[in-house]
């Protein structure tokens, strides 16, 4: 992935996350799920979600794509896709609340909609359903096509 002009003029960066990225990865987690696991799933208990979240971690640092995102080196966020045979999946974005709003998102589903656009596959993701993140996906063309009881399943097709 490739920031605006924009954003590095804000200082922001990006980087591929690594193994000593596990702590900031929970924390970022933490910051922008805690209040949905409590909506959903009766509360945010530390072990089961550091032991969840720190599989998802591992598991992504094997995808095509898992980077941090940096604020003047301190990291902020987290984002990563994998480009599987016939679709992009494992589509994660997450940004702490104080750097949101400044278009880190667009940029991130700009270049996953031209990378799907450009590979004719489909991309896939999931959302909390009381997550506003899904306004700004639909945004960008993704539409509902299942539902769980707390989240949204969402896809992009690119026309062909």
């Amino acid at each position: 992935m490739i920031l605006s002009k924009n954003l590095t003029n804000k200082r922001f960066t990006i980087a591929k996350a690594t193994s000593l990225d596990l702590k900031d990865y929970i924390s970022v987690k933490k910051h922008c799920y805690e209040k949905y696991v409590d909506e959903y799933y009766g509360g945010w208990v530390d072990d089961v979600q550091i032991e969840m979240n720190s599989n998802t971690f591992h598991e992504m640092m094997g995808a095509t794509c898992f980077e941090k995102v940096m604020l003047n080196g301190k990291t902020v966020g987290f984002w990563g896709f994998d480009e599987l045979d016939d679709a992009i999946d494992k589509i994660t974005v997450q940004v702490i609340s104080d750097v949101q709003g400044q278009g880190l998102g667009a940029c991130y589903l700009e270049q996953l909609v031209v990378l799907s656009v450009e590979t004719n596959k489909p991309i896939l993701l999931q959302v909390f359903k009381s997550n506003p993140a899904r306004y700004l996906y639909e945004k960008f063309g993704f539409v509902v096509y299942d539902e769980t009881a707390s989240h949204y399943l969402m896809k992009y097709v690119p026309r062909s």
